[in-house]
């Protein structure tokens, strides 16, 4: 993630909606990853540039509440909503008090992953700008709201369509979830970077690739269903450490893939916000992976470290072995392809 300031000197943030020194509204370009400041004009925004002159943008239909949705969009654009909240097409039920709160930390989080794939130059563009895109359903079940027909909701992907557990914005359901689940880390927005990796595995593999996967990941027409069903029943493969980032990659190569790319998101956000915090003087240039992943490996020993002082768990409890590593090189190879082609 990038810094961003307000023209009057103040730092403000990704989600800002004001600047707190001077009160200008704030809006972010998706398109430019420039966080602009400025006024609202009714549907438009106007932002104000250091020469002195203004820029023109739509405002997103989800700026007031409950959403507060800060991204902007260009005038000619004929979308009332922004690129990331008009790939939600269910929305939790805004008539039940906690729904308000959870959809916003759902888009809030969603904004994230969007700003992260935009810099990766992969497209994001959801139904129906482009066949097959990305969309987002939030549903609830009777766990977190009795009055739903929905017992349970499981988090998924199909063919370009993610569901999410609204519940899963609660930090209480979060928290018994991980425990639950036996996972060291669990996060909202972890949840949309594996998810949308399933998606990026249909839209990235050619056939082409789909050898060179198979090599690195294993061979993906294995049965998904008996997969999942040995692993919930007997756990993860032995010594699984070695040869995967979490347990639960060890299921199957399609559950190996969507937690590596996860983790490729994770690295490729969290070494951007330790370079502009200064924390790291790493830039990212192409064919770069073995001085990006030396990187990684530095400046997560910091962050570690940063947290045991406080008394917290480790932000990053994972081992990056070197078949986990041939595994992320295959997938920073991939987006580097798809984005000198589009």
């Amino acid at each position: 993630m990038q810094r961003f300031y307000c023209n009057c000197g103040q730092e403000v943030y990704f989600a800002d909606t004001h600047c707190i020194a001077c009160g200008r509204e704030l809006g972010f370009d998706p398109a430019q990853r420039h966080m602009y400041c400025g006024r609202r004009d009714g549907k438009e925004f106007i932002a104000e540039l250091p020469n002195g002159s203004e820029k023109r943008f739509k405002v997103c239909d989800n700026h007031q509440e409950p959403v507060h949705c800060n991204w902007l969009l260009a005038l000619d654009d004929p979308h009332h909503q922004c690129i990331s909240c008009r790939t939600t097409h269910i929305i939790p039920d805004q008539s039940y008090a906690k729904n308000g709160e959870r959809w916003r930390l759902l888009e809030k989080a969603k904004r994230r992953l969007f700003d992260t794939l935009i810099s990766l130059g992969l497209d994001v563009r959801g139904v129906p700008e482009r066949p097959q895109g990305l969309r987002f359903n939030f549903l609830e079940d009777q766990r977190s709201n009795p009055a739903v027909d929905l017992e349970f909701v499981l988090t998924g992907h199909s063919h370009g369509l993610i569901t999410l557990n609204a519940a899963e914005a609660d930090e209480g359901f979060l928290h018994t979830m991980k425990e639950r689940m036996n996972e060291p880390y669990r996060s909202l927005l972890g949840h949309f970077r594996h998810e949308v990796g399933h998606y990026y595995w249909e839209y990235l593999l050619k056939p082409e690739s789909l050898v060179q996967f198979r090599r690195v990941f294993g061979d993906e027409r294995f049965d998904y269903g008996q997969a999942l069903q040995s692993y919930y029943q007997f756990g993860a493969q032995r010594n699984w450490q070695v040869s995967f980032i979490s347990a639960y990659a060890s299921s199957h190569p399609l559950e190996d893939w969507a937690e590596t790319w996860a983790h490729y998101l994770h690295i490729t956000d969290t070494l951007e916000t330790a370079r502009v915090y200064g924390l790291s003087e790493y830039v990212q240039g192409r064919h770069d992976f073995d001085r990006w992943m030396d990187e990684w490996l530095k400046v997560v020993k910091v962050m570690n470290a940063l947290n045991r002082s406080m008394g917290l768990a480790d932000p990053y409890p994972f081992i990056v072995s070197p078949i986990v590593m041939s595994k992320l090189r295959f997938i920073d190879e991939l987006v580097d392809s798809q984005a000198r082609l589009d």
